[in-house]
């Protein structure tokens, strides 16, 4: 179980210097578009470099893959907390989406090497509790360790590294000759549905939704409340709640094996997540995010847990996790710079969320399209 820390450890990192920088953006009085550009250049640098380790990563590489970007992490991680200049902080945050896209995909080919037959969905489920409560941790201490200055920031990020690396040199590695999860198809009970291969294509649509929402929220709201006067620790409870309900309902998710492969749990959870971002659109106020950003953790815990489960349980376990990391930043550019478009074009910050509703009305019919008829032999 301690080895589930390390993606709670590193998205605590990733989240701390991306919260640090977007709100010191804000402060700069950055522009939305520059701010866009921050959270995007990270992204387009995770996808890319998503498809390339997704082709060649192994078992038996991966502890090596994720001991080298906890390195480059931690570098790195200080590098961007130091810098003021947008040029230069551009390019720090290319390479650090490098690094975490390095990390992120080679610990699920771990994790399933490291879990035994049948022993998926609790893997998915933990790991789906630890990155989201890492992120939302990363988020709070950002928040509250903001004013402390940029030496305190860069070194509760360097002693999270360290720590990732301890427990990734003290794990005792599953023998690769030995059946794991990353070579069994886990069917669930006697209730639940049959595995079904197109749900594979559920999950890219589902995580690609899922981080066209978040991403917008998760950038531009720190920037945003620091133009309003919101304190930093002030504008990371909102997405500290969203992380941890995340990761709580991932974890809930566990027990309800036998609701996956279905197309009612696909509709019913967009709907309400869309339902909320209409709220937040409607009724604007720091106490509406609280509640209504928090409450979307509830949608994005079963995209994310769905969607890495159904990526993990078909056909080449470490490509379509290749291609989920993948449509991860493809979905976090898009919705970052169509919500930017949208913002400036209204003249209405809010409007960032009536966009994300948008997308997740449609990103449930095409769910339910790709799923509906006649399952092919």
């Amino acid at each position: 179980m301690r080895i589930y820390l390390c993606p709670a450890l590193m998205d605590w990192v990733l989240f701390l210097v991306q919260f640090a920088v977007l709100y010191a953006a804000g402060e700069r009085a950055l522009t939305i578009g520059q701010c866009a550009w921050l959270g995007g250049v990270f992204q387009v640098a995770y996808l890319c470099t998503s498809m390339a380790v997704g082709l060649v990563l192994t078992r038996a590489r991966a502890r090596a893959w994720l001991l080298a970007s906890t390195a480059a992490t931690l570098v790195l991680a200080v590098t961007c907390i130091f810098l003021t200049r947008f040029a230069w902080l551009l390019a720090a945050m290319t390479l650090f989406g490098v690094a975490g896209a390095i990390f992120f995909n080679a610990f699920q080919t771990f994790m399933r090497g490291e879990s035994p037959p049948g022993g998926l969905a609790r893997s998915v489920g933990w790991y789906t509790l630890a990155w989201s409560g890492g992120s939302g941790l990363g988020l709070l201490s950002s928040g509250l360790f903001y004013r402390q200055g940029v030496w305190v920031l860069s070194g509760v990020s360097a002693a999270v590294c360290l720590v990732i690396f301890a427990i990734l040199l003290r794990h005792r590695v599953r023998p690769v000759g030995e059946l794991s999860a990353d070579e069994h198809v886990e069917q669930g009970s006697a209730r639940a549905r049959a595995v079904d291969p197109r749900y594979v294509r559920v999950a890219w649509v589902m995580i690609f939704t899922a981080m066209f929402v978040q991403r917008p929220i998760s950038t531009f709201f720190p920037a945003l409340s620091a133009r309003q006067g919101i304190s930093a620790s002030a504008a990371g409870i909102p997405l500290f709640l969203l992380m941890m309900i995340q990761g709580v309902v991932g974890a809930a998710l566990i027990r309800f094996r036998d609701y996956l492969y279905r197309r009612t749990p696909l509709w019913t959870m967009h709907a309400a997540g869309a339902a909320v971002l209409l709220a937040l659109w409607r009724w604007p106020s720091y106490w509406m995010s609280v509640i209504g950003i928090g409450a979307l953790g509830i949608y994005s815990g079963f995209a994310f847990y769905s969607a890495v489960y159904y990526a993990s349980n078909s056909g080449r376990r470490s490509f379509n996790i290749g291609i989920n990391e993948f449509l991860v930043g493809v979905g976090s550019f898009a919705g970052l710079f169509v919500c930017e478009a949208w913002m400036r074009r209204s003249g209405s910050d809010q409007s960032l969320y009536l966009v994300c509703a948008a997308a997740l009305a449609v990103s449930a019919v095409v769910q339910v399209a790709l799923v509906s008829g006649r399952k092919r032999a």
